[in-house]
């Protein structure tokens, strides 16, 4: 019989590759999960007792810092109340969180899961999320991603992200002394099946790397012959993870480097 997997946001830009993913897994049924926005607790478990899934991947969130900021409700309804729901269930779940919950952590990094130190709503909600989810099913999967890119997907949306910024600006600022990992959102989509069988907890989730932001965008500027200019838009927050937890487990992601390397050739973008 084949495994029923609910993924929530599957138009977004993570939910559309993951459902892109489990689509090409053998006996796995990705469905799209209805629109949460507007349910209530016992809403959403009606709805999951009523569809049966045997797995859910819940990519769905306000992720915007500002929009989050200046609209604290909505955040907390979208960002904590409905994946705790989701959780309550006792249905298996991989939740993603983020690697903003680092935005204040001591130390130059990398961080690992322990080193929690939200500076900002989304991050302080998300971690919130994720502390909530645990106690209400300690089964859970929380990823802790990074900043994900790729090219847009046809008829999909495709938010602004590192590689679509790099490719269309004439100038664009970066930090020269922070250092954080951008990650391949395909190579995220790909490792969810494995994630999915993960024991519950939380992981840090995506490439690492001791590049600056400033530095990873010279690469890829390098790498694809770019006529950007490039400028320090000075001092920020670490925000680079270490990943030796999820490694022990199986799942290693390329290198910030590697992975841009791959989605240019994927793109033949440097042609």
């Amino acid at each position: 019989m084949a495994v029923k997997i609910w993924v929530t946001g599957a138009k977004g830009f993570v939910g559309a590759r993951v459902m892109d993913a489990l689509n090409r897994e053998a006996g796995v049924v990705a469905m799209t999960a209805p629109s949460l926005r507007g349910m209530d607790r016992d809403g959403i478990r009606r709805l999951i007792d009523r569809t049966e899934p045997d797995a859910i991947v819940h990519t769905a969130a306000i992720s915007d810092i500002p929009t989050c900021a200046a609209n604290p409700e909505a955040s907390y309804r979208a960002n904590v109340e409905i994946p705790v729901w989701i959780a309550e269930t006792g249905v298996k779940c991989a939740l993603f969180s983020t690697d903003q919950v680092y935005g204040g952590a001591s130390g130059e990094g990398p961080y690992a899961e322990g080193d929690e130190a939200p500076v900002n709503l989304y991050a302080r909600h998300k971690l919130e999320m994720e502390r909530a989810v645990l106690a209400a099913n300690p089964d859970a999967v929380l990823l802790r991603a990074t900043w994900m890119y790729d090219m847009p997907l046809y008829g999909m949306p495709n938010r602004p992200n590192f590689l679509t910024l790099m490719l269309s600006r004439d100038a664009l600022r970066f930090s020269g002394t922070a250092r954080r990992a951008v990650t391949y959102v395909r190579e995220v989509a790909a490792w969810v099946p494995r994630a999915l069988q993960l024991p519950g907890g939380v992981y840090n989730y995506g490439s690492e790397s001791d590049m600056t932001m400033l530095d990873t965008a010279r690469y890829l500027s390098a790498l694809l012959k770019l006529r950007v200019e490039l400028s320090d838009s000075g001092p920020d927050h670490n925000l680079w993870m270490n990943c030796e937890k999820i490694r022990a487990r199986g799942i290693r992601f390329n290198t910030t480097a590697e992975g841009l390397k791959k989605c240019v050739e994927d793109y033949g973008l440097d042609r």
